[in-house]
């Protein structure tokens, strides 16, 4: 449920300051990186499997990033792209955006169905990590649209207060698990500088929920993307160096 603003939606003057995307360009870095560690992370244990608590972590924070792409994508969708389109007018045109939302909501949803077939021992890491892949690569494209095509309309169009009133609107639709981990998912991809209050919730509030879930989140982050142990070899076994080769992908 969203609240009633307290002022009408209209076009800012070129006088009034411009809305603080830094919070969206802090999520668009979190989701970007997390993708293509992930990625990284399945194609190191696709070929020996993770151990049985290697893939329980890594199921738990694949679930855990996909909530946040769902719940960012429904929240734009829902809250800020009707208050863009009701203070930009003719000048912003949200369809591309919204359909690219489409194919990525079904990449996510392909993503989910690989993680329950992982998570019940059912599918394979290589097959997560292909999905997960693609889905990285559709997010790279959609936020370099969104950031190059909709971040100037926003800053052109849209009143502080009214991008401040989406925020809100986004951050009380989320779980009160979900707040935990993104609070401190953020504060791993953010510069010093960047969360001072903008954190979901704002001011002590949010400090206290970041302090007490960010000794949690890194411990997860540990589990899901710590490197296994070498297996020792022997001089019976050692195999003669050989060169690595890599092939250039189309």
């Amino acid at each position: 449920m969203t609240s009633t603003p307290s002022f009408a939606f209209r076009t800012r003057t070129a006088q009034e300051p411009e809305p603080d995307l830094t919070l969206l360009v802090v999520i668009h870095r979190a989701i970007r990186q997390d993708l293509q560690r992930l990625t990284a992370r399945l194609a190191e244990i696709a070929d020996r499997g993770p151990s049985p608590s290697q893939a329980r972590a890594i199921s738990r924070y694949t679930a855990a990033l996909l909530t946040q792409i769902r719940a960012r994508h429904r929240g734009e969708e829902e809250i800020l792209w009707p208050v863009i389109a009701a203070t930009a007018g003719q000048a912003v045109d949200l369809t591309p955006l919204t359909d690219d939302h489409q194919a990525i909501d079904a990449a996510v949803g392909r993503a989910s169905q690989a993680l329950a077939s992982f998570r019940a021992g059912l599918g394979t890491a290589a097959e997560l990590r292909a999905s997960v892949s693609e889905l990285g690569e559709m997010l790279d494209e959609h936020i370099a649209d969104k950031e190059g095509q909709l971040f100037p309309a926003m800053r052109r169009y849209l009143t502080a207060d009214a991008h401040r009133w989406c925020e809100r609107q986004i951050q009380r639709t989320a779980s009160q698990p979900g707040i935990r981990f993104t609070a401190s998912w953020l504060a791993r991809y953010a510069q010093p500088d960047e969360l001072s209050g903008r954190l979901p919730g704002g001011g002590w509030p949010a400090r206290i929920l970041l302090s007490a879930s960010r000794r949690r989140y890194a411990r997860l982050e540990r589990q899901a993307f710590r490197a296994s142990p070498a297996r020792p070899t022997t001089p019976a076994t050692r195999q003669p160096h050989m060169p690595i080769t890599t092939r250039r992908r189309s």
